[in-house]
């Protein structure tokens, strides 16, 4: 019931693309993100990705495509939705909230580099965040022509940071990847403070 004018500022922005042309895919990136469009976080409040988009079925219209099982690409219920994750969670990061559960994909992804990446699995993987500002956060998503984007809105105070994300590989073996990826803040163009999101092995195709 909160109005948009206790969002004034944008506090990040993230975007990643798509294929529209494989609608099934489309399908489910739509479905998910209109589930977390406008979703308000209060102060303190936890965001659960599988709470909020609910499970991936047949009568929530989801759709078969590509998901990884067990090293294989197959067809799922629900296919292509941890682009919808993959791209809040760095919406997430640029805003400098806190992550409280996130887990990589078996492989490197098409849409975002080695470990800027956030895999979902209803009922055992999840992506959850924390609103730790000091006012409430409004998420707003959109999936259109190719790019799916998402907005995180609220009120910017006199101490922000800037944010940089550094990601990069650290090793390759015949069958795995690894790579990490840090979060820098930094005010007034200093580094204050470098924090290690997370050490990440993926498997190679």
């Amino acid at each position: 019931m909160i109005g948009t004018e206790a969002f004034p500022d944008l506090l990040s922005s993230f975007s990643t693309n798509y294929n529209a042309r494989d609608t099934d895919r489309t399908t489910n990136l739509k479905l998910a993100a209109n589930k977390i469009n406008g979703t308000v976080l209060m102060p303190g409040e936890t965001f659960s990705y599988n709470q909020v988009v609910g499970a991936r079925t047949i009568a929530a219209g989801y759709k078969e495509a590509p998901i990884y099982v067990q090293g294989q690409v197959v067809d799922g219920l629900g296919g292509g939705i941890c682009q919808i994750t993959s791209t809040l969670y760095n919406a997430v990061l640029y805003a400098n909230l806190e992550i409280v559960e996130r887990s990589n994909h078996q492989f490197v992804p098409s849409y975002v580099t080695a470990s800027r990446d956030a895999t979902v699995v209803y009922g055992s993987i999840d992506f959850k965040f924390k609103n730790n500002r000091n006012y409430p956060i409004k998420l707003i998503c959109s999936v259109a022509n190719g790019v799916a984007s998402f907005q995180i809105f609220g009120l910017k105070t006199d101490n922000e940071y800037e944010v940089v994300i550094s990601s990069y590989e650290t090793g390759r073996t015949s069958n795995a990847i690894y790579s990490e990826a840090y979060k820098i803040l930094k005010q007034n163009g200093q580094v204050v403070d470098k924090q290690l999101l997370s050490r990440d092995v993926y498997k190679r195709h």
